[in-house]
């Protein structure tokens, strides 16, 4: 195998670039002199045969060839760091590691006490959260970058991949006290309501393999009247209906402590209600103690209704 011509530093550079967007500041961002990091640019183009980025005054921006190897270099270098951390854990005498994943950014919201309990059972094994492994779970568990995700909806099939059904989780509309919806009797809401609304939402609730995605296609490919795309992390879709600036799609668990207080409404979507089943998705044949017993602690933990889980055939 040939030794490839990118070295660490030059991975930290376009890192670096890609952040700040300056050679000057991402010198100070690396503590070295701006011609140092010029030149270790000019070398890494010179190695590659080609321009990384085009010049714009003062700034630098990507072509696609650089944008291609700043995708790789942030891929590697979280790599690497997460393989660092292992590692000192292991040399401080931990016996295994076990790296997480999963495709809900709410789940993060759980997750930590999950992590707590399981911590005191383990303490040997260091649990490593990736959180950009929850774009493509299958590739990245088949890559062996990852041991165990958390999957909802649709996932690429592979006889590599062992899934075992979790729960199914319901999808609510939220809406706040001044909404026009909030006076209404009804605990439901036709999808179609949706055409005249403002919907917060994350970038995959409108997939067409997403279940608010396939309701609106299902009511003749029906389109909000505006979707602003937001993370779903930090309680700040809540805190925008809660303002009355619209409607949110979230978990009816991730919502229901936000009821008590009367600021808030939820809603089923459809007669029906939208749901998404959700599995755990480990490496199919691999049977390490610390990790059956994580599927096992993420079976008792999580957080959909327990009178909708769904049963091992």
């Amino acid at each position: 195998m040939p030794s490839p011509l990118v070295e660490t530093r030059h991975l930290l550079l376009l890192s670096a670039l890609e952040e700040v967007g300056s050679l000057n500041a991402a010198a100070r961002k690396l503590h070295l002199s701006p011609s140092a990091l010029s030149q270790q640019l000019r070398e890494l183009e010179d190695r590659l045969g080609g321009a990384l980025f085009h010049r714009q005054w003062r700034r630098l921006v990507l072509t696609a060839a650089g944008q291609r190897l700043t995708e790789a270099a942030r891929s590697v270098l979280g790599e690497l760091t997460r393989a660092e951390a292992e590692t000192r854990e292991l040399l401080r005498g931990a016996s295994g590691t076990l790296r997480v994943a999963t495709v809900c950014l709410q789940s993060y919201r759980w997750l930590p006490e999950l992590l707590k309990s399981f911590s005191r059972d383990w303490p040997g094994t260091e649990v490593t959260v990736v959180t950009e492994a929850g774009v493509a779970p299958a590739e990245w568990l088949l890559a062996r970058k990852l041991d165990v995700a958390l999957v909802a909806g649709e996932v690429r099939k592979s006889p590599r991949i062992r899934m075992e059904p979790l729960f199914r989780d319901e999808l609510v509309a939220l809406v706040g006290r001044e909404h026009p919806w909030a006076s209404s009797r009804q605990r439901q809401i036709d999808v179609r309501t949706f055409a005249d609304q403002h919907l917060w939402l994350d970038e995959g609730a409108l997939r067409a393999d997403a279940p608010l995605g396939r309701a609106l296609a299902k009511a003749g490919g029906l389109s909000p009247r505006k979707v602003t795309l937001i993370p779903m992390t930090g309680g700040l879709p809540v805190e925008m209906v809660r303002a009355n600036l619209g409607v949110t799609v979230l978990p009816r668990w991730a919502v229901a402590p936000q009821l008590d207080d009367g600021g808030l409404r939820a809603f089923r979507i459809g007669p029906r209600g939208l749901w998404l089943d959700w599995a755990v998705a480990t490496r199919d044949g691999e049977t390490e103690p610390a990790l059956t017993a994580f599927v096992a602690a993420l079976r008792a933990h999580h957080p959909g209704p327990r009178g909708r889980q769904i049963h091992r055939r």
